[in-house]
């Protein structure tokens, strides 16, 4: 295991890479308003754990899945399991080990850039750039996914062109997207897209997220 530092914030407790891919605001933001309808999650990428323990600590009653295919990442989401005392969480290597039909919500915050289109660093090699298409997470969350579930990921708004046409291509109708500024004078940091497997586009535009207020 590469060196990790423990994160607290509010009632989480989260071990994350000293070094390498970390996470900032994204999954507390993706974890908003979930909760109403759903039982089943997937967190996809699950990285750290984050995402997954967070859903988990907010409904106990509920089962998340932590999608991940690095084994050190999957060994540290055992620890933030342990650290959190909770066990509504499956770890798995990927969404092959997930049934047909069985999920409410899927949760992810993808790799934001795809690779040779962008200087990749060094530092950020394996977690930053994607090493998967986006048709195969689309095919793979179309087949789990029960017949209106919800998709629901954070991407980078200079590819928002490309996310609606594959969404499109795998039959999910978009229903909001959330700009989030890092700062009101800058431009926006991410999108959190939200939609819904074989449904019609009617999306709302929702009220951008500040993070700083100057």
């Amino acid at each position: 295991m590469t060196d990790i530092e423990l994160t607290i914030i509010n009632n989480i407790k989260i071990y994350q890479p000293t070094n390498g891919y970390r996470f900032s605001n994204e999954p507390f933001i993706l974890t908003m308003d979930i909760f109403s309808h759903n039982k089943v999650f997937v967190d996809f990428g699950s990285g750290c754990g984050v995402i997954a323990v967070l859903t988990a600590k907010t409904d106990k009653s509920s089962m998340v899945y932590a999608v991940e295919k690095n084994g050190q990442m999957r060994d540290l989401i055992k620890k933030n399991m342990m650290l959190n005392n909770i066990d509504n969480i499956e770890i798995v290597e990927n969404f092959s080990s997930i049934e047909t039909n069985s999920v409410d919500c899927i949760l992810s915050n993808p790799p934001y850039f795809a690779k040779g289109n962008y200087r990749e660093s060094n530092k950020f090699f394996n977690e930053k750039f994607e090493n998967d298409t986006l048709e195969n997470f689309f095919s793979d969350a179309k087949r789990v996914l029960r017949n209106k579930g919800t998709l629901k990921i954070s991407f980078h708004p200079t590819r928002i062109v490309e996310l609606i046409d594959k969404l499109d291509v795998f039959n999910f109708g978009i229903k909001s997207i959330t700009p989030v500024y890092g700062q009101k004078d800058k431009q926006a940091s991410f999108i959190v897209v939200e939609s819904k497997f074989n449904t019609k586009h009617h999306t709302l535009f929702k009220k951008a997220i500040f993070l700083k207020e100057s």
